[in-house]
């Protein structure tokens, strides 16, 4: 019994010890070593991303304050707070602006008209400005209204065709901006609405008075020279012949595109 006694407890010592050696041993593989690495790696940076994400969201709840002073952009932080200090490129107020353009009807089924415009305007403000216009324009059948008179014998009298328009207008500019041409050019311009009155000389010789409504855009090529188009729209009521030369009231209104250029003077005072 003592034999075995002293063979059994040596032996269970050597089996704790070598256990433990390969346990440890196991722990303390190359891959086990590794793969933690790793986890502490992902450990690190999800915690440095989340102090960005909450320093990030504390940045934005801080009130920016505007710049004051010129000085003061210099401390603006990059991407983050954006100062843009510019001025139009084609400046208008205290000017005079001439303008000429060619102008054909786009409303009138029956008659080509096609004609020339011109205008002056005065700027006393970037947005506001005063403008007088003046149309000229001649007048040809078309085809359906041949034909509607020598083949149907339909009479065409009582289609009431404009000669001239001249009138009063006020100009609002509200919205510029700048555009790419063929990426290669930036070209800024000028978006305008009109409102006016005046008075359209009909093919009959009458004075008619007229509302005017129009808008269009001004492409700016210098300080001094643009390039525009129009929409100009007129509404009045003019007299007309019927079939037994009677006088007849017509409502008629008349939709010209117009395409041209604008001088502007004196010459600008900045930029």
């Amino acid at each position: 019994m003592k034999f075995s006694r002293f063979i059994i407890l040596p032996l269970a010592a050597l089996f704790c010890v070598f256990s433990s050696a390969s346990h440890a041993q196991f722990n303390d593989s190359p891959q086990q070593k590794e793969s933690s690495e790793v986890e502490s790696l992902y450990d690190n940076f999800d915690a440095k991303e989340s102090r960005r994400q909450k320093n990030r969201r504390k940045s934005r709840k801080t009130k920016i304050e505007a710049p004051s002073r010129l000085a003061d952009l210099a401390t603006l932080e990059p991407f983050d707070d954006i100062a843009v200090i510019q001025r139009r490129f084609l400046p208008k107020t205290g000017r005079f602006e001439f303008s000429g353009s060619l102008m054909a009807s786009v409303n009138n089924p029956f008659f080509s008209n096609l004609g020339f415009g011109a205008r002056i305007a005065y700027y006393f403000a970037e947005k506001h400005g005063i403008v007088g216009q003046y149309y000229f324009l001649s007048n040809s059948e078309r085809a359906v209204t041949q034909s509607l008179r020598e083949d149907r014998l339909v009479e065409t009298k009582s289609l009431t065709t404009p000669k001239s328009y001249m009138g009063l207008a006020y100009k609002w500019t509200p919205m510029y901006g700048k555009m790419t041409w063929l990426n290669k050019e930036i070209i800024p311009f000028d978006l305008y609405f009109t409102l006016g009155t005046g008075t359209t000389k009909t093919d009959l010789g009458d004075q008619e008075p007229t509302v005017h409504i129009g808008t269009g855009q001004v492409f700016a090529l210098s300080k001094a020279m643009a390039v525009r188009w129009d929409l100009s729209w007129n509404f009045y009521q003019a007299e007309a012949l019927d079939e037994n030369n009677q006088t007849i009231q017509n409502n008629q209104d008349d939709l010209f595109l117009m395409i041209g250029m604008s001088f502007f003077f004196p010459g600008a005072k900045y930029r």
